[in-house]
């Protein structure tokens, strides 16, 4: 549509020049009865004048582009539709069922190797396409007739901090000295951090993405 506004008055600003005031009034009315491709305004105190009928400015090249952004948007609606994004979201959940038991068994980088496989890391990734969930979240509000597409980008944006403190957690219990150590010597927060916050981020990436998902019902 912008760009349909952009050449329309493109076309119509490069006649107006050529007009006085009460040219533009001779011209429009002559347009508007004639319905001619072009018209020539004369006088005895006026120049010769020769400018496209509105329907020449709105048809060609114009409709053409028109109608070409409109089979762009379609493409791409389609690219993104509500039931393949969901499908991708339903696939990362089920991903992460297994991450509570490797927590449990602290194995840490098998945790960090789900987080950056497809379709999760598509999620959170700087290495992913980072367009998924926004995506979702356009495809809620297009394509539901009551589509919540305000709660989809605050899910969205949940989803992406809490599975980006996952692998933060995850990653600093690699070369935490408990892990190797024991908890002798080690502070209180450096053992709660240790036991607690890889499954409080599981659990808050879950529910983000279970939340997410749940849009997608009507």
């Amino acid at each position: 549509m912008r760009r349909f506004i952009f050449i329309f008055i493109a076309c119509y600003s490069g006649t107006s020049d050529a007009f006085t005031t009460q040219q533009n009034a001779i011209g429009l009315r002559s347009l508007i009865s004639n319905n001619q491709d072009s018209h020539d305004v004369t006088g005895s105190n006026y120049a010769t004048c020769t400018c496209p009928s509105r329907r020449s400015i709105v048809t060609g090249p114009v409709v053409a582009s028109l109608l070409t952004l409109i089979a762009n948007d379609k493409a791409q609606a389609a690219d993104g539709s509500l039931n393949v994004l969901v499908g991708q979201l339903k696939e990362s959940s089920k991903m992460m069922d297994v991450i509570p038991d490797l927590i449990k068994a602290e194995k840490w980088d098998a945790v960090r190797a789900i987080l950056i496989k497809p379709p999760l890391s598509d999620l959170w990734s700087s290495g992913g396409t980072k367009q998924l969930l926004k995506q979702y979240a356009d495809a809620i509000g297009n394509e539901l007739p009551d589509g919540d597409e305000i709660a989809a980008l605050e899910l969205r944006e949940d989803a992406i901090s809490h599975l980006r403190y996952l692998d933060m957690a995850v990653y600093n219990n690699v070369f935490n000295p408990i892990s190797t150590e024991g908890q002798s010597g080690a502070t209180k927060e450096l053992i709660r951090s240790y036991y607690e916050d890889p499954i409080n981020e599981w659990k808050a990436s879950k529910a983000a993405l279970d939340g997410l998902i749940g849009l997608s019902t009507p």
